[in-house]
């Protein structure tokens, strides 16, 4: 997908600011139920892909520092200490972003369209469908962790509709959303009656190609059916079949992901940066193992240089002729326990005020915030890539489920996922990036592990999702609930996560809170809750985080 260049502030702007409205009256709109502001449909479109993506606070307390723990994505900067899978304050920023901003600024878009004159209104058939895509994107990835939602009634009350929102069960709203997503892309995929307004640039994913809104319809619907098989096979396998029958819902490349893209001002906040995270053993050992290109995308070369060494010897750090490894790449251990024995790694070894030696490698900061260090890069968030669909299509066929060549996919996606990091790092600007080779590429999947196997097939399948969930933690660790993939036993061997003698298990969804005595749906809450607690599998309470959600069956 071609990236559009957008100045963050320039975006929040013109998303406030267009058809001459004022800021005021745009505050207005969003907070008082009795007034309906004059702003076109595509316009406040925009300003949800805002709402979507720029939340620094989801970033800092959910992914960095609860998600990417768990899932063993990164460490914290000295080790990980014992209380990394006992707080989880802050956690579950998603549910206060789509209740009420998200979910009631796509609404807007429709009831806009509804306000329109009767003439008016056919024009806007394809923008009125594919405002629900993202909707139901986001609704669905806050009920992964949080379960029942009110979805149907909900966001109506500013347009006379109830204050007290019914909720759906999570297999009811996976059942209306499947629903809807296909009617989107029936409607998407006919030739329109009408000549229809384009979302044009308003539109900061597809710039108002509606093919590939429909594909993204469509690998939605593959995501929450492999969620769905844990609960009801038979349905997620229709669903699968239904898709991948039709080739023109598929992805053919990765100028087709659903990716969301902004220019370095986006994400300049220090919320954003992960300039304090370490990267984790056991992913760089694997990766560093396999000759895995993406090693150096993902994660920096520590400083034990033979330069910055001799340095260290000059001062008496160290003893003359030391020589350092050749291997740059190290990552910290991720159980607590073992953090314990190694502190020694976390040291700093200080040789003056511009030189101190640091064993363990970090995150590539730029993937994550392209400001950092005074970069002047691009943002990139995956919601649904190429390479995401194409790990999906060969889990179904490895297991049969479809008559698709898994093989294929496979190496596929592996090719996919490889360019298009290479790309993100590339216009990222990392400090040292150096581009992938077709040498680099054919080299990783001839290697022994990577090479395809298919008594291996899901667990090679799952690794090589897990290593391009990179910038999806929460996929990551969907993929560990859904598969059990990585473990301690797998090729790329996540370790047992023990504290003080104790073995953890992670969390598997959010901790719910009780309704207040002011929450006006109280009631309608309280009875989801009651639902939710009478599957055994919902947890020993309403915020035992070790609990599970209706998908995530036993």
């Amino acid at each position: 997908m071609k990236f559009y260049k957008y100045s963050y502030l320039a975006i929040l702007a013109v998303s406030l600011a267009l058809g001459s409205c004022k800021k005021s009256a745009f505050v207005e709109l969003n907070t008082d139920p009795g007034v309906l502001y004059s702003i076109k449909p595509e316009e406040q479109f925009l300003n949800a892909a805002i709402q979507a993506h720029g939340q620094d606070f989801e970033q800092f307390y959910d992914n960095y520092r609860r998600i990417m723990f768990w899932t063993q994505q990164s460490t914290a900067n000295a080790g990980n200490g014992s209380v990394t899978l006992k707080t989880v304050g802050n956690f579950n920023s998603r549910y206060g972003v789509f209740y009420p901003t998200l979910g009631s600024v796509l609404t807007d878009v429709q009831v806009l369209i509804s306000k329109l004159p009767d003439a008016e209104k056919p024009k806007y058939d394809q923008i009125n469908a594919i405002a629900d895509i993202p909707k139901i994107y986001y609704a669905f990835y806050v009920s992964d962790i949080n379960g029942s939602l009110p979805y149907t009634e909900a966001f109506q009350a500013r347009y006379g509709g109830t204050l007290t929102p019914k909720y759906e069960t999570q297999q009811e709203l996976y059942a209306l959303w499947d629903k809807r997503l296909k009617e989107v892309i029936a409607l998407l995929k006919a030739p329109p009656a009408t000549a229809q307004v384009s979302l044009g640039k308003n539109d900061l994913y597809f710039h108002g190609d509606v093919a590939l809104w429909a594909k993204a319809a469509s690998a939605l619907r593959l995501r929450m059916a492999m969620r769905l098989m844990k609960r009801d096979e038979a349905t997620a396998t229709a669903i699968v079949k239904e898709v991948i029958a039709d080739a023109s819902n598929l992805m053919t490349s990765n100028a087709e992901g659903w990716v969301f893209y902004a220019d370095v001002s986006f994400t300049a906040g220090g919320n954003w940066a992960p300039d304090e995270f370490r990267a984790p053993k056991p992913t760089v050992d694997f990766m560093f193992a396999q000759s895995d290109p993406r090693l150096r995308l993902f994660y920096k070369k520590n400083n034990y240089t033979q330069a910055n060494m001799n340095a260290a010897i000059a001062k008496g750090l160290y003893p003359a002729g030391t020589i350092v490894s050749a291997r740059q790449y190290v990552g910290a251990p991720v159980s607590p326990d073992v953090v314990k024995t190694v502190s020694s790694w976390f040291v700093q070894k200080k040789v003056d005020d511009n030189l101190a030696l640091d064993t363990v490698s970090y995150l590539q900061w730029r993937m994550f915030q392209p400001a950092n260090g005074g970069g002047t890069g691009k943002n990139f968030f995956p919601l649904i890539s190429y390479a995401d669909e194409l790990f999906m299509r060969a889990e179904l066929a490895a297991k049969g489920i479809t008559t698709e060549d898994a093989q294929a996919l496979y190496y596929a996606g592996i090719d996919a996922s490889i360019s298009f990091y290479d790309k993100a790092a590339a216009d990222a600007k990392l400090e040292d990036y150096t581009a992938v080779t077709a040498g680099e590429l054919t080299a990783y999947k001839a290697s022994p592990a990577i090479m395809y196997s298919a008594p291996k097939a899901l667990e090679q399948i799952a690794i090589q999702s897990y290593i391009n969930f990179f910038k999806q933690p929460n996929e990551a660790w969907a993929l560990y609930k859904r598969t059990g993939y990585p473990n301690a036993t797998t090729a790329l061997a996540n370790e047992n996560i023990m504290i003080d003698g104790t073995l953890y298990q992670i969390p598997r969804r959010a901790a719910i809170s009780a309704p207040s005595t002011s929450d006006l749906n109280a009631t309608n809450k309280q009875a989801a809750l009651d639902n939710m607690k009478a599957d055994p599998d919902f947890g020993t309470a309403i915020d035992d985080l070790y609990g599970r959600v209706w998908w995530d069956k036993k």
